[in-house]
């Protein structure tokens, strides 16, 4: 193998070095314009060092290249070009045609063609004109430019015309026949629509003329447009209707909605719509004529069958009706066969649909879809399929992302006849979200997670699973857990009492995957149970030790009573403690004997000394201490403040006995000096004054002072009981100091340690 290839390598040397091209050049074709020139085409050679230079040479021949009759034309191809033209002038005669390729040190000749300049002509574009003599025809005629042929019937036609709305085109050939015009009629097209014509032309060669090339097809012609003449509707429109549900009248409502004609069923403009409808056993009646809507509104009965018959009318005539049938209110309406049906993309916004065809051939099929979850707003989108057809592609109102329901109706003679359903997505995309995660119950070692089902137009398909992660606190990685799409619930156990985790979840569909929030959560330090169990130790512990120690001490009674003064100290009720209305039992000072009057009298002729000397006199070195002791203090009254008490001989008071029987009391006999109120002495001037009255503002003061002199002292004391009140000035006598004070316990509570002065026991009274 190796020596072969050597010698290859050897050979091409060879064949270099004597000036000879590897490879053989070649002319491909040649074609001839008429007035113009002939143009050869050829391949180019491999790239070499230098650059190559291809030369066309042409020679005009007599007869069949029998000899040179002309000069020899020559023309250089541009560089990088593979072709090249020689005008010539007749191409009626044979031409020599050769192809000559050369750079520094290579030369290539291709070999020698004899071409006729007719055989490898290629015409001018024909001229075209064209007309509409009828709906499904039209008319067209053409001519060749200049003088390029004899006669019309020495070429060739093609014919080809367009359906503008389809897009389609079809190509139809045409013979020209002797001394006739150029023209054709093309039937068979669909009324009223538009289509463009075009026409080419190719010379017909003689057989009498061999050569090595064949004639060309002409340029088409410029596009002409036309359009055919309107004819009657061929059809009438797709028909289909919208139940509602009956109303407590046995009334429901029904939507009649139509598709507008399509333009090869229309055949012209569509100038409006009749919909008439018909009891059963009845004649039809007008029940909605319209131009331009495409729907009708009834409220029909509910028990009652119902059939339509809709036809479009245009400028030509009426379109044949359609006719659909309503049937009376069945729940449910169950129909007579069903329909398998199969749901799969056909593309980001379009459906392709494939059902199993009916027994029955004639049954028409109404397609609806409309994207779930279901609203009640809006009507269905639905699509007319006409027979003998199982499939079909759905492209209105599709979004990828989205779940559609599509329904099957068979029909036959407006009646349905079949029906199926399906389900599905044009395109799923990533769900829009994650769902939301919640936990459900936390305990110290694990916690139950739950999450909501995705709504269905958030989805984005059809869910595959959930990946749930989740990562405890102090831990560098997280842990994954795949779950099937049906699960919405899920326990992680072995985690550590009172620690935080972490989780998020990855919810996964055909057409992506979207990662959700993160959600920490912290275990409890106890299980449900445990501190109420604590609890209830801790309160039985202390119930037994309080019953056990109330059992001790009730063995005790004295520790009993004390503890019970401890815990339960009777507290005087205030509303029983008012000075103002208690009365001694004991009354030393006793001048209630004496009436309102009288009293007010009698207790104003009480001096100073007479009180005074009620109070044992203290020495001025006196302890202050003895202010605060020992109550009762027992007193002599004088002779002013004694009352004379009857009493018997037995011991015991009387009233009702003669003078001569009872005996004199004196006051002074009482051991104790009680109290209904007391007032302090003030002294307004003098060293050494510490005791003090409140201020005398009654007017009774005001007239006392005016009957009675004033004391240097200007000393007032009050006396009060509990009825009456009013205010003595001592004048005459000399201040009374803190030592002869001592004697009155009820006093003794009104000092204060510090010096300061006496107050009213009560500060009601100014």
């Amino acid at each position: 193998m190796s020596l072969t290839l050597a010698w290859i390598v050897v050979l091409l040397t060879c064949l270099s070095c004597l000036g000879v091209m590897p490879k053989t050049l070649e002319i491909k074709y040649c074609v001839s314009f008429w007035g113009k020139n002939i143009t050869c085409y050829w391949d180019l050679l491999p790239e070499m060092d230098s650059p190559i230079t291809y030369t066309l040479q042409v020679t005009e021949e007599a007869g069949r290249c029998q000899r040179d009759f002309g000069l020899l034309k020559n023309c250089v191809a541009d560089p990088g070009e593979h072709w090249c033209g020689v005008p010539v002038e007749n191409l009626f005669a044979f031409y020599k045609i050769k192809l000559t390729a050369q750079n520094q040190q290579l030369r290539a000749d291709s070999s020698e063609k004899c071409l006729r300049g007719m055989s490898i002509v290629k015409l001018s574009p024909p001229v075209l004109n064209v007309v509409a003599p009828q709906s499904r025809c039209l008319q067209l005629q053409w001519n060749l430019p200049g003088d390029e042929l004899i006669s019309a019937t020495e070429a060739q036609y093609e014919i080809r015309h367009c359906d503008l709305v389809e897009s389609s085109c079809l190509q139809v050939n045409f013979t020209a026949l002797e001394n006739a015009p150029l023209s054709a009629n093309i039937c068979g097209l669909f009324p009223f629509t538009n289509y463009s014509m075009q026409v080419r032309a190719k010379y017909l060669q003689s057989s009498a003329f061999q050569s090595d090339g064949d004639p060309f097809w002409s340029d088409w012609s410029l596009e002409t447009f036309a359009r055919t003449l309107p004819a009657v509707p061929s059809r009438g429109p797709a028909f289909w209707r919208k139940l509602g549900s009956p109303t407590a009248d046995k009334e429901r409502a029904v939507v009649l909605m139509w598709k507008p004609l399509k333009p090869k069923d229309a055949n012209g403009e569509i100038l409006g719509y009749s919909l008439r409808s018909q009891r059963k056993g009845e004649l039809t009646v007008p029940a909605c004529i319209t131009s331009h809507h495409l729907k009708c509104r009834l409220l029909l009965p509910a028990g009652e069958e119902f059939t339509f018959y809709l036809t479009a009318r245009n400028t030509v005539g009426i379109s044949p009706p359609t006719r659909l049938v309503i049937p009376a209110f069945r729940n449910p309406e169950v129909p007579p066969s069903p329909l398998s049906i199969l749901v799969s993309s056909a593309g980001d916004h379009s459906l392709l649909l494939q059902w199993s065809l009916p027994s029955n051939p004639k049954m028409d099929f109404v397609l609806e879809w409309n994207k779930l979850p279901e609203k009640e707003v809006g009507d269905p989108h639905w699509q007319y399929q006409s027979e003998h057809v199982n499939r079909t592609v759905i492209r209105e109102a599709i979004e990828p992302g989205h779940l559609y329901a599509v329904k099957i109706f068979g029909l036959l003679d407006g009646r349905l006849g079949a029906f199926g359903s399906a389900q599905g997505y044009s395109k799923q995309i990533a769900p829009l979200r994650a769902p939301a995660l919640y936990p459900t119950q936390v305990w110290k070692s694990w916690v139950e997670l739950q999450w909501e089902r995705l709504p269905l137009e958030e989805r984005g398909g059809e869910i595959q699973n959930y990946t749930l992660y989740y990562k405890e606190e102090k831990k560098d990685d997280y842990r994954a857990v795949v779950l099937d799409s049906l699960v919405h619930r899920y326990v992680i156990n072995g985690l550590a009492p009172g620690s935080t985790v972490r989780v998020y979840m990855v919810t996964a569909n055909e057409g992506g995957n979207t990662r959700g929030s993160v959600l920490s959560i912290r275990t409890k330090n106890y299980d449900y149970g445990e501190v109420e169990i604590l609890i209830s130790v801790f309160c039985i512990g202390f119930i037994i030790l309080l019953a056990g120690t109330l059992v001790c001490v009730s063995r005790h009674r004295s520790s009993v009573n004390k503890l019970r003064k401890y815990l339960w100290p009777q507290i005087p009720d205030p509303r029983k403690s008012n000075l103002a209305t208690w009365i001694p039992q004991n009354m030393c000072l006793d001048f209630t004997s004496h009436g309102n009057e009288k009293w007010s009298q009698a207790y104003l002729g009480v001096t100073i000394s007479d009180l005074i000397q009620v109070f044992p006199s203290q020495p001025e070195d006196a302890d202050p201490e003895l202010f605060l002791g020992k109550p009762p203090w027992p007193v002599e009254s004088p002779k002013a403040l004694q009352k004379v008490v009857p009493v018997t001989k037995n011991g015991t008071a009387s009233s009702q006995e003669p003078e001569d029987q009872q005996v004199q009391k004196p006051l002074a006999t009482c051991n104790e000096v009680e109290y209904s109120r007391v007032l302090v002495i003030k002294s307004s001037q003098g060293p050494g004054e510490t005791w003090g009255a409140p201020p005398c503002i009654w007017s009774s003061c005001w007239d006392l002072a005016k009957t009675r002199p004033e004391s240097p002292f200007k000393q007032q004391f009050w006396v009060q009981n509990l009825t009456y009140e009013t205010l003595l000035d001592a004048a005459s006598y000399k201040r009374a100091t803190i030592g002869s004070v001592g004697e009155f316990p009820l006093l003794v509570s009104l000092v204060t340690r510090d010096g300061g002065e006496l107050h009213s026991v009560e500060k009601s009274h100014p």
